[in-house]
């Protein structure tokens, strides 16, 4: 087996300030709104517990019958400043990767630099997991970027 260990980084400076915009993490009714399925699925679990050491998963069946799991844990959370997480990715119950992501919130006048950064080590897919998780990670970023400034989120493609 080969692993592929890469890192990316998504950065996007938002019209709000950084306590709104780590509200939209917060919560399991904040992130809803943005971080989604790109498509119809039946979710089979969701937990989320926002704390240093709280656990968050999101465990479903696509339409395709494709079972996904992302399951994470929260290593350090200081409020409107960062939260870093360590998150296991399965696909039908295969190990796909294991990311450390850390996000940081920069104030910048009545704005907020958002930076995430992603360390991976992905044991199954080289560099196409990659490039798939950084579209993917992108499209969810952008739909947060659309909902705290009000606008419609787009549909994944």
């Amino acid at each position: 087996m080969t692993i592929t260990n890469a890192t990316f980084t998504i950065e996007r400076v938002l019209n709000a300030s950084p306590a709104r915009v780590f509200a939209a993490y917060g919560s399991l009714e904040a992130k809803s709104t943005w971080f989604r399925a790109p498509s119809d699925i039946e979710t089979l679990n969701r937990d989320f517990d926002f704390r240093v050491g709280g656990k968050e998963r999101f465990h479903a069946r696509w339409p395709s019958g494709m079972i996904t799991d992302f399951q994470a844990t929260y290593h350090d959370i200081v409020e409107n400043e960062r939260i870093i997480l360590v998150y296991d990715m399965f696909h039908n119950g295969d190990k796909l990767s294991v990311s450390l992501l850390t996000l940081e919130l920069r104030g910048e006048g009545d704005r907020t630099r958002l930076i995430h950064t992603e360390q991976g080590s992905y044991l199954t897919g080289g560099i196409e997991a990659v490039q798939g998780r950084e579209h993917g990670t992108t499209w969810h970023i952008d739909n947060l970027v659309a909902v705290i400034e009000g606008r419609e989120p787009r549909a994944f493609s």
